[in-house]
């Protein structure tokens, strides 16, 4: 996959949106699409869409691997969405945002974590205690951690 850096760029600038302003995931998506009406193919629309929601929803693994911590620079958004890429299979631009990434790191980081319950589902303490509590009312037995 070839990445494109604006397109990465309004990623990371709608990460910026939902994880430190406190936008919903949708508004900001929307907003950062109508900024440059380029953006009008599916292609540009879908892969700001996709790699920002997948970021939302694995932002405590991701956050995890990549050693960052809220509220988030744009360094660490960035840092982010390298851990997204290494994850997903590709190979990282040769941009300055990424000089020096990790990859093997990445991928240790990931492996060590993926053990983990809440960090392999990106689930809060809360709702990780909350299930739990649930689990053993119900008289079930195991829970695979």
């Amino acid at each position: 996959m070839r990445f494109h850096h604006n397109l990465v760029q309004a990623t990371v600038d709608a990460l910026h949106n939902i994880f430190n302003d406190g936008k919903y995931a949708d508004q900001a998506i929307q907003k950062i699409l109508k900024r440059d009406t380029r953006w009008g193919g599916s292609r540009d629309r879908g892969f700001i869409a996709e790699t920002t929601y997948d970021i939302v929803r694995y932002k405590r693994l991701y956050a995890e691997i990549a050693n960052v911590h809220e509220p988030f620079k744009p360094v660490d958004l960035w840092r982010m969405t390298a851990v997204w890429i290494v994850l997903k299979g590709h190979a990282v631009p040769a941009w300055e945002e990424y000089y020096n990434t990790p990859e093997r790191r990445i991928k240790g980081r990931f492996d060590e974590l993926s053990k983990n319950r809440v960090y392999r589902e990106s689930l809060p303490d809360w709702m990780d205690e909350l299930a739990l509590k649930n689990w053993v009312v119900s008289g079930k037995k195991k829970l695979v951690h």
